[in-house]
C-alpha cells in the first residue's frame, strides 16, 4: 500500500474524533443549561375577591340569586413546577329569593359563611417555557391550572318572607336548626395564572363548592328538596405574590 495513504487516513480519523468530541461537548452544555433552570418551589401568598352564588332548595339558577361578596386570604406551596398544595380562608355572603321553579313559599334568605379549605393545585403547563424536553429560563405568561380539595364551612343563615332585603323585612323565620353550624365542603374548579413579573401574578378562577348541609338557606328537607344539599359557586380574581426570599430558600442551585 502506498505510504502516502497513511497520513491521509490518520487525518480523517482525527477529524471524525474531533467532531464527536465537539458534539458531546455541545450536548453536555445543553444539559448544564437546562439543569440551571430552577423548579418553582416555595411559598406564594394570595389575596382575592369576587362574587358568590348559591344553589339551594329555593333557588337553582342565576335569575333568583342575590350575588354576594367573597374575599379570601391564603398561601400556596409549590412542590414542583406542576404540583402545589394550598390553604385558604374565605368569607362570603349567599342570598336568594324563591325561584319560579321552586315551591311557592314566598321566601328569601341570606347566609353569612366562613370557609376554611385545603386544596391540591395542578398546573397544566410547566411554569417555565420550552418544548421537546428543553426548559427555558423564561417563565410562561399564562399557566392554566386545576384545583380540588376539602374543608369546612361555618355558616349562619336567616330566612324571611317576601322578596325584599333582609334589613327591610319586619319578620324573620325561626332557625331550622341551631346556628352557627358547621358542615363539610368539597371545592373544585380551575383558573388561569397571568404572570406580571417575578413577584406578582393575577389569577381569575371559578370554583364550585359541594357541601354536606341542606340548611345554607335555613330551609331543611321537610320544606325543600330532600334529595339535594345546598351548594355554591365562587368567581374570583386573586393576586399572587411570590416573596423574593423564596428564590434563595427553595430554588435549586
Amino acid at each position: 500500500m502506498n505510504g502516502k495513504f497513511y497520513p491521509f487516513l490518520f487525518c480523517c480519523c482525527l477529524t471524525l474524533f474531533s467532531l464527536n468530541i465537539a458534539e458531546a461537548q455541545t450536548m453536555l452544555n445543553k444539559r448544564k443549561a437546562v439543569s440551571k433552570v430552577p423548579d418553582e418551589r416555595g411559598v406564594v401568598l394570595a389575596v382575592g375577591g369576587g362574587l358568590a352564588a348559591v344553589r339551594s332548595d329555593i333557588c337553582g339558577g342565576p335569575d333568583c340569586n342575590r350575588f354576594g361578596p367573597n374575599v379570601s386570604l391564603g398561601a400556596l406551596y409549590y412542590l414542583t413546577n406542576y404540583l402545589g398544595v394550598s390553604g385558604s380562608i374565605d368569607y362570603l355572603r349567599l342570598g336568594a329569593t324563591e325561584g319560579a321553579r321552586q315551591r311557592p313559599l314566598n321566601i328569601s334568605f341570606r347566609s353569612e359563611v366562613v370557609e376554611v379549605t385545603g386544596t391540591v393545585v395542578i398546573n397544566l403547563l410547566d411554569s417555565y417555557a420550552g418544548s421537546g424536553g428543553y426548559r427555558s429560563l423564561r417563565k410562561r405568561f399564562l399557566v392554566p391550572y386545576l384545583r380540588a380539595g376539602a374543608g369546612i364551612v361555618y355558616y349562619t343563615p336567616t330566612s324571611y318572607p317576601g322578596q325584599g332585603k333582609l334589613n327591610e323585612s319586619q319578620t324573620t323565620y325561626e332557625p331550622a336548626q341551631k346556628y352557627p353550624a358547621i358542615a363539610a365542603v368539597i371545592p373544585f374548579g380551575g383558573g388561569l395564572r397571568f404572570r406580571i413579573n417575578k413577584e406578582f401574578s393575577i389569577a381569575p378562577e371559578l370554583i364550585y363548592h359541594i357541601t354536606t348541609t341542606d340548611y345554607l338557606d335555613n330551609i331543611g328537607p321537610e320544606l325543600g328538596n330532600a334529595q339535594r344539599d345546598d351548594h355554591y359557586g365562587i368567581a374570583a380574581v386573586k393576586v399572587l405574590y411570590t416573596p423574593a426570599l423564596r428564590n434563595r430558600l427553595f430554588s435549586r442551585k
